[in-house]
Formats: C-alpha cells, sequence, structure tokens
C-alpha cells in the first residue's frame, strides 16, 4: 500500500511506534471520524466500511440515538460499581432476557471475559455433578478469546502457540463432522462438562455450523448432563438476520456470551445463564469492577432499541439475499474466489490466493475489508447500510477480484 504523506498520519505512527507494544500489524491509516456507513482519514478521504470494527458497529457510526444515550447518561452517572443497584444494568438485562430465553445476565466489558466467565460456569457445573476432571469440548477452527481459558478454549493452534502448558481437560471437535463430535461425547462419557461452539465460526473463516451438526450438539449435551455454550461474541445482535445466532436452530443454549455489536463500540461484555443454571453463580464466584457500569448500560440498551425497534433486521435479510446473489455471480466470473459462505451480513469469501493481499487493495481503493483464516475476507457491514453504498462497495471489491484473477494467469499467488 502507498504510504500517505499526511503530516499528522506520520505524527501519529510515530507516537504509536514509540509508546504502544508492537502487537498488532496496522494498516497505513487512521480514521478521523465516521458517518453512518462511511469512514474518513486524516486526509478526508472517504471509504465505505464494510467491517463495523469486525462486527462491532452494527449500526454504522454517529447514530443520534446512540449519541443522545451516551451523552445523556454522562451527564448524570459514569460509574459506581457493583456493590449498588443500577437502574441500567436492571433495564438492559430485562430487554435481553426478553428478547432471548429465560436466563440471568452478567455483565463485563469485553468477549474473552465473557467467555472466561463460561469457562468457569463449565467448571463449576462439572464440580458440582461431581465429574472427574470434568471436561470442555470446543470446535477445532474457533475463536474465543486471549486470556488464558479462553486461549484454551480456541482451537486454532497458532493463537495457543508460545505460551507453555495451558489449561487441562479441553478437547477440539471437526467443525461440522458428526463422527468428530459423537467420538468426543463417547471418548470423555460422564466426564463432558460442557461444549462451547459460535454459531458461526468467525475468526476461523466465516464457517456456518450446520443444522445436523447443532442438533446433535444439543441431543448430546442434553443426554451427557453438559453445558450447551454459544459464543455468540460476533454472530449476536442482529449479524446474522435474526437477533442472535441460535435462532436459527429450534432450542435454544444454556450459556450464551456477548459483547461487539452490543455497546455499538463502547465496551461491553455478557453472560447469559440460563434458569437451570443461573445459581451455579453466588456471591464470590465471579466479579467485575466495571462490568454494569452506567454508561455501558445505557448505551447497550438503546442499541436493543433500535435493532428491535426499526425493523433492521428485515433489512438485513433483504440485503443478504442481494450480497449473496450479487458475490456467487462474481464466483462464476473469477476462479480465484472459490466459496461464498455465511448468514446475514456476516460473509466470508474464501480464495485461491492470500486474502491480506485483497483487503490492502481494497482499503486503497475505499472499501475497508478484513482478511482472515489466510485466504477469507470477511464481509460485515452496518446492518442498516444503504443499497447505494452496497452497489458502491461491491464495485471495488469485483474491480479488486478481477485485478487478482487477471494477475493471477501470469504470476503465481498460493496460500500457506
Amino acid at each position: 500500500m502507498s504510504e500517505i504523506t499526511h503530516t499528522k498520519l506520520e505524527e501519529i505512527k510515530e507516537k504509536t511506534d514509540k509508546y504502544l507494544v508492537g502487537n498488532y500489524k496496522r494498516q497505513d491509516i487512521a480514521f478521523k471520524y465516521g458517518v453512518g456507513e462511511m469512514l474518513f482519514d486524516m486526509d478526508n478521504k472517504p471509504y465505505i466500511d464494510f467491517l463495523c470494527g469486525i462486527s462491532v458497529t452494527n449500526l454504522g457510526h454517529s447514530d443520534a440515538d446512540i449519541i443522545d444515550a451516551l451523552r445523556s447518561q454522562a451527564d448524570m452517572l459514569f460509574h459506581t460499581s457493583n456493590l449498588f443497584y443500577s437502574e441500567e444494568a436492571a433495564n438492559l438485562a430485562e430487554a435481553l432476557v426478553e428478547n432471548s430465553f429465560p436466563a440471568k445476565v452478567f455483565f463485563c466489558n469485553s468477549g474473552t471475559e465473557a467467555n472466561e466467565l463460561a469457562f468457569k460456569i463449565a467448571r463449576l457445573h462439572g464440580i458440582a455433578q461431581k465429574m472427574e476432571k470434568p471436561v470442555v469440548l470446543s470446535l477445532a477452527k474457533s475463536f474465543h478469546g486471549r486470556t488464558v481459558s479462553a486461549m484454551t478454549i480456541t482451537g486454532q493452534e497458532k493463537v495457543r502457540q508460545g505460551f507453555g502448558e495451558l489449561l487441562p481437560d479441553i478437547d477440539y471437535i471437526t467443525e461440522n463432522d458428526i463422527d468428530s463430535l459423537q467420538a468426543a461425547f463417547d471418548r470423555y462419557q460422564g466426564r463432558v462438562a460442557a461444549f462451547i461452539m459460535e454459531p458461526i465460526i468467525g475468526e476461523g473463516g466465516i464457517i456456518p455450523i450446520s443444522d445436523e451438526f447443532a442438533i446433535l450438539a444439543r441431543k448430546l449435551t442434553q443426554d451427557e448432563n453438559a453445558l450447551l455454550i454459544f459464543d455468540e461474541i460476533q454472530t449476536g445482535i442482529g449479524r446474522t438476520g435474526k437477533l442472535f445466532g441460535y435462532e436459527h436452530f429450534n432450542f435454544q443454549p444454556d450459556v450464551m456470551t456477548l459483547a461487539k455489536a452490543l455497546g455499538s463500540g463502547f465496551p461491553i461484555g455478557a453472560v447469559m445463564v440460563g434458569e437451570k443454571y443461573e445459581s451455579l453463580l453466588t456471591p464470590g464466584t465471579h466479579g467485575s469492577t466495571f462490568g454494569g457500569n452506567h454508561l455501558a448500560m445505557r448505551v447497550a440498551y438503546e442499541t436493543l432499541k433500535i435493532i428491535v425497534g426499526r425493523e433492521i433486521l428485515q433489512h438485513v435479510n433483504a440485503l443478504s439475499d442481494f450480497f449473496f446473489t450479487k458475490l456467487n455471480i462474481m464466483k462464476t466470473k473469477y476462479d480465484i474466489l472459490k466459496e461464498v459462505r455465511g448468514k446475514g451480513l456476516h460473509i466470508g469469501l474464501d480464495f485461491t490466493i492470500q486474502a491480506p493481499q485483497i483487503a490492502e487493495e481494497c482499503l486503497r481503493n475505499g472499501l475497508v475489508v478484513n482478511a482472515t483464516a489466510g485466504s477469507v475476507i470477511r464481509i460485515m457491514p452496518p446492518l442498516n447500510i444503504s443499497i447505494e453504498k452496497v452497489n458502491e462497495g461491491l464495485s471495488i471489491l469485483e474491480n479488486v477480484i478481477a485485478k487478482f484473477a487477471k494477475d493471477s494467469k501470469t504470476e503465481s499467488y498460493s496460500v500457506s
């Protein structure tokens, strides 16, 4: 990517390199502001946002009602702690339960914190059932976070590498492989405390879980008195065309973790614990200083109110059909595009070449997308994006794909 010479950007890059640890590989750009489905860099160059901060700003940027909610709450109260009752936390918990399944809610600050608690609940359940060495099962391509337990239940080895021995009694199942799933429950019969899965594997390449696999997972967990935990940190809050991803199946999970889009960019996490298991968490078993703070709760409540009240989900499903039609036409035209998959506006394009070069070229041309799992481009636009900007973004994407398809005729691109 050609370097942007704007003086302010250079100052930002210099400070970043000097003062921030180098654990992120950043694109050569800094965004200054956003409006709706658009982002603008330090030179005021516009970009269509097909990423939403990795499925976080699901309502786009600068939504007036979200801003009003934040401002009005900021005028009242930021934080008091969980030593006291909170109207904002009570209202958000009520709204989540009324729009999902009978449960109690715990609030934290991020997705990895939510999955940390889900793991603890699984252990509490296994020990309460007097299981010998309770086992937690996960999917081989899953991603659940970066704390030690969240990293341990993440199936991707690259996430766990370099940290030595992690937590014991974890095993990984091949996604959508019912034989692998059945074999794991047979292997650990009587010891499976929980099975955690994403309804659509996200960072692992946008892989929807099949109905057959999910239904068997529900049956086996019920038969074995194990928890079924749905990690909905990326799929929750409307991304898949339903408010929660589990709604695509005809059952409910026992535990569900949320974060990302729930706060429209304001840090938040949540764990919903089905009423059958809510008694596992008693005073002292878990806590969070900032979790449930007044600001986060107010913004999340407004976000949920908008998603439910503005017919956003109907818009998502209409746009989803349009996206998949257009993308599948591209698939027939360009050999480098192997597969189009996903649900709603949670879309993955699997290529025969490395995806980061495609994402970088899209960015040069004013479209923000994300590369993951080596060969996959992740498309996650705002749920309320206009059809005009969808068309414009897809036009940029097709031009980029066409360029690489042409180059692939003479150059060799390989996926490692």
